[in-house]
């Protein structure tokens, strides 16, 4: 069986194309946008958030923009980079209005032996992971641990040096003490 065009994986080369596209007046490519990256961009948004519905409304919120803004976009970074730079400044401002405030950790459950006997427990061992997190260091985790972004990725999004990122990436690591989570990046 043939697979369907829009399952495939599109370039680099054919998203600037598609993006090319959408400036000079096409609105249908971007849902060839939209298919590349919704999945990502809705786990990325679910973990910052920590809500499945807010998660959802801020992805269609977050495309919207995306389509609006996409004159601006430009070569210098990636579209990936751009698009998690939205993605990170829509999450960072729902969660300053809603105020939410984040408990400190324990360091005892974190030190703590976790045997993840299924999904749902590994699911939970994530949430109580990044809900011990601050913003910043939450969003830094789910781009570097969870999508496996690179450091200077992550200084695109975040507009700071790749050093710095990597610094921070560093003292959280430690802080945290969870080495053999971070073992295999």
């Amino acid at each position: 069986m043939k697979p369907d065009l829009e399952d495939i994986l599109l370039s680099d080369a054919q998203i600037e194309l598609i993006i090319q596209q959408i400036k000079e007046g096409h609105k249908e490519p971007f849902r060839f946008l939209v298919k590349q990256y919704q999945r990502r961009i809705h786990v990325y948004c679910y973990h910052m958030m920590g809500n499945r519905q807010e998660a959802e409304d801020a992805v269609q919120d977050i495309f919207v923009k995306c389509y609006q803004h996409l004159a601006s976009y430009t070569e210098n970074i990636s579209f990936t980079a751009w698009l998690y730079r939205i993605s990170y400044n829509h999450c960072m401002n729902l969660l300053k209005k809603r105020k939410a405030r984040h408990r400190v950790f324990s360091l005892y459950r974190m030190e703590q032996q976790i045997i993840v006997s299924d999904k749902n427990d590994y699911d939970d061992l994530v949430g109580d992971l990044l809900s011990g997190l601050s913003s910043e260091e939450r969003n830094l985790i789910l781009m570097r641990v969870l999508d496996e972004r690179t450091f200077e990725e992550i200084g695109q999004i975040l507009g700071c040096k790749p050093a710095t990122v990597r610094k921070k990436y560093e003292r959280l690591k430690k802080r945290l003490r969870l080495r053999p989570l971070w073992s295999q990046r």
